[in-house]
């Protein structure tokens, strides 16, 4: 796929009253690390706008892992994230 913009996002103030969403797919997602604007991102999300919440988290890591390393995986989950 080669650099893209979202490969590396700088970072990001987020004001009270709003929230930044990130998409489950990192790659081919646009979402808060993108301005809203006509066939862009979702920007920073007004807390107003939100009409749920999350109720399960299916997986969670600290960062450590290695996609290519499955057997990394379980060593960087925080599976006091997970229910």
């Amino acid at each position: 796929l080669g650099y893209r913009p979202q490969d590396d996002t700088p970072p990001v103030v987020v004001p009270a009253g709003h929230v930044f969403l990130m998409g489950d797919n990192r790659d081919n997602s646009m979402d808060s690390r993108f301005p809203a604007v006509e066939g862009g991102g979702i920007g920073l999300v007004p807390q107003d706008n939100l009409i749920g919440r999350a109720t399960i988290v299916m997986w969670s890591t600290d960062g450590s892992a290695n996609w290519f390393l499955p057997w990394t995986w379980f060593t960087a989950l925080r599976a006091n994230r997970i229910g």
